[in-house]
Parts: C-alpha cells; sequence; structure tokens
C-alpha cells in the first residue's frame, strides 16, 4: 500500500503493540517478533554478543559465537557495541538475536527491512529469511526482494481495506 495507508499500524496490531478500535485480535503473543523500521529490539549500548545473550540465554557461549558468525559477527566484530554499527549491520545483528532466540518465533513481522540497505546486506537478509523456520509477514515496496524470499500471499493495504491481489509481474 502507498505511505500512510496504514502498514506499520497493521503490524504493530498483529504484534500485540496496539490495540483494535473494534473487533478484536487473536495472536499467540510470546511467539511473534517484530522488527521495525527503526530496528529498535537491541540495546545499543551493549554489544552484539551481549544482546545475543539475552536472546539465547541458555546457549553455551561458544554456541552463541557460532550462531553469530552465521551473520558475520566473528571475532571482535561480536563485540562491538550496537551504536556503532551500520544500518545493514545491525539489521544483521538483529536478526541473529530475533532468529536464534529461546523460544525461536513461529511469526516474524518486518517492516521495510531493506530500506536503506546496501545490495550485499539485502542479499544477507533473504539469505537469513530463507533458512528462517516460521511464518512471515513482509510490508516491503520492493517486489524483487519479495519475490526472492518466496512470498507467495500478496496483501494491498489502500483506503483502509486489506485485499487479497495476485503477485506483481517481474
Amino acid at each position: 500500500g502507498p505511505n500512510g495507508a496504514g502498514k506499520t499500524t497493521l503490524l504493530r496490531l498483529l504484534q500485540g503493540g496496539l490495540e483494535p478500535d473494534a473487533g478484536q485480535i487473536k495472536r499467540a503473543d510470546s511467539r511473534i517478533a517484530y522488527l521495525s523500521q527503526r530496528l529498535d529490539v537491541l540495546d545499543l549500548s551493549r554489544t552484539v554478543a551481549e544482546n545475543f545473550a539475552t536472546f539465547a540465554p541458555h546457549r553455551t557461549a561458544a554456541e552463541r559465537m557460532n550462531l553469530l558468525a552465521r551473520f558475520l559477527f566473528r571475532g571482535s566484530r561480536a563485540h562491538l557495541p550496537v551504536q556503532v554499527l551500520s544500518g545493514g549491520e545491525r539489521l544483521r545483528a538483529t536478526l541473529a538475536c530475533v532468529l536464534c532466540a529461546e523460544p525461536a518465533p513461529q511469526l516474524l513481522l518486518l517492516d521495510e527491512p531493506t530500506n536503506n540497505l546496501d545490495l550485499v546486506s539485502a542479499g544477507q537478509l533473504e539469505s537469513a529469511l530463507a533458512s528462517y523456520q516460521g511464518a512471515f509477514v513482509v510490508v516491503s515496496h520492493d517486489e524483487r526482494f519479495l519475490a526472492r524470499i518466496g512470498i507467495d500471499r500478496w496483501l494491498r493495504l489502500a483506503g483502509g481495506e486489506l485485499r487479497e491481489t495476485a503477485a506483481p509481474e517481474m
């Protein structure tokens, strides 16, 4: 949908951060992860490894470092404070924490995840989502990205209505 149509509001309703004005939403709250456009899930003053330990406290330090390496945080890179990371690095750190959380989310809500990402970071995001075992809802204007991550159901939000549409032709 167009900017201002309510896409972020819809995700926040699904996540539980907002309550509907009318009707009701049934959700499994503890198994939903929401990644906002601001990537505000992590504590900026803590390192990537410290944030990761918060999300996966029962994993050993070695397991956590191996998992972080899969998201390209190897060696000293895992010990950088989140506040010094680039946008793409911050997204990778957030994905590592959310996707490897205990328990892992069954539903991942992504709000414009490719905004401000370079091509390499967008490719890394595609790879991470390809290995994710749950369902996801993605708000994005990047049709190429959506096709690459295998979106098989398209919804359009406009004029206050949410309607299923055909996938755009690439």
